[in-house]
């Protein structure tokens, strides 16, 4: 499926604060440390894929129940896909089979990507760092946006494919966030 790049929307904030409101309640018995909108819809004025991204951010000790209380509210654990420290949940009503650029669930609801993400880990250092930096620095936000444009443009057919053609912009941005050569080659891998 083709990915879809939109301007920002102000009312990603606000479907962010309802999903956040839903979790703590499936969550209300395990003790997790936050949750958190990351990603491009996170960022104002930033073009980005109408997919929300969230880090649910806990210990390690937390990190098995966190898993059940979101497999018994019907989110499908995808496991760490390749990422140490973070394990991706499609949200219910999102099938399996799904590809991830699908924008919206049966019921209507914005699509999402939920990561259970373990504090201190490196994943949850890139979510946080890449928002920190493209918050601060409206020219390599613009420029992070021209490229997902750019990709948006060529139509480009899959997550994959996408993901590969940010990883330039998204190891500068790193970079900037003080990331040493070592990080930004595991984030190089990961991406390729």
């Amino acid at each position: 499926m083709k990915v879809v790049i939109e301007p920002h929307n102000p009312a990603w904030e606000a479907e962010f604060a309802r999903v956040r409101d839903d979790l703590h309640k499936i969550l209300e018995d395990v003790p997790i440390l936050s949750i958190e909108h990351v990603g491009s819809t996170s960022i104002p004025g930033l073009s980005a894929k109408p997919v929300l991204d969230i880090d649910i951010v806990v210990t390690p000790d937390t990190l098995a129940a966190t898993r059940v209380a979101l497999i018994a509210a019907e989110y499908v654990d995808f496991g760490e896909m390749g990422v140490p420290g973070r394990v991706a949940f499609r949200q219910p009503g999102h099938e399996r089979s799904q590809a991830a650029t699908a924008l919206i669930d049966k019921s209507g609801a914005m699509r999402r990507n939920t990561y259970v993400v373990v504090e201190g880990s490196a994943a949850l250092k890139n979510h946080r760092d890449l928002k920190r930096v493209l918050m601060q620095d409206v020219a390599l936000r613009k420029e992070y946006g021209d490229v997902k444009q750019h990709l948006a443009a060529r139509e480009v057919q899959d997550v994959d494919e996408y993901c590969r053609g940010k990883n330039d912009i998204l190891l500068k941005i790193l970079k900037g966030a003080g990331w040493n050569e070592e990080e930004l080659e595991e984030v190089r891998k990961a991406n390729q």
